[in-house]
């Protein structure tokens, strides 16, 4: 089954984009062709030390530089904040940040 988009706040398992990635070079043209492995994918929980993602799935290029990332419900298991930073050659760093709130009954 695929992944659910995920709304602001975030409530468990689904999917998030992130970007736009821009080239390094001009910092203007959209990179659409990273390679982004999972253990680029760094998570930080209410502002604790950043950890790759759990989910296992690479990130995956939607439209015009941005990514599709898969998160899973440990990734997002604490009510608060967290940041997804993403450091690849070739690109900007990308930091995107979303509020946690507690999975629904």
């Amino acid at each position: 089954m695929a992944a659910s988009p995920l709304q602001e706040p975030l409530s468990g398992a689904g999917y998030v984009l992130v970007g736009p990635f821009l080239s390094s070079t001009d910092a203007v043209t959209p990179i659409t062709d990273l390679s982004i492995a999972v253990s680029d994918v760094r998570l930080s929980k209410n502002n604790g030390d950043f950890a790759p993602k759990n989910e296992a799935t690479p990130p995956a290029h939607d439209a015009a530089g941005w990514y599709r990332i898969i998160l899973d419900a440990t990734d997002v298991d604490t009510t608060g904040y967290v940041v997804i930073a993403i450091n690849v050659a070739g690109a900007l760093p990308v930091q995107r940040k979303f509020a946690v709130t507690a999975q629904p009954a």
